[in-house]
């Protein structure tokens, strides 16, 4: 949840960039941020500290890092917009979507 929705401030669609980041973060840590916190205190850490960063910053590239921190901003007018993550590094990189199947073919069989 942004730190917006949280303290009950207008808000657009820069929330759903923040939930973006989030599950970026869930993604290569596995939980998402303060998982083991009680949801208030989780609630009050995203409304009052900075942005949650990665526990598992070793695994990731350079260029994921940037990403996350576009969509991972305090202030949602200068949070990234969809358009602006479209052409961010880490999406231009991106294979097709064709490449997706085989890869969660591969990784199932581990």
């Amino acid at each position: 949840m942004a730190p917006e929705l949280i303290s009950r401030l207008p808000y657009g669609p820069e929330v759903d960039i923040w939930s973006l980041g989030i599950m970026v973060i869930e993604m290569v840590d596995g939980e998402p941020p303060y998982f083991n916190e009680p949801p208030l205190k989780a609630m009050k850490m995203i409304r009052d500290n900075l942005p949650p960063k990665l526990k598992n910053l070793h695994k990731v590239s350079p260029i994921l890092k940037g990403f996350l921190d576009r969509m991972l901003v305090r202030e949602p007018g200068q949070r990234a917009t969809a358009n602006e993550l479209l052409k961010h590094p880490f999406l231009q990189k991106a294979g097709p979507p064709s490449c997706i199947v085989p890869l969660m073919r591969q990784n199932r069989m581990r």
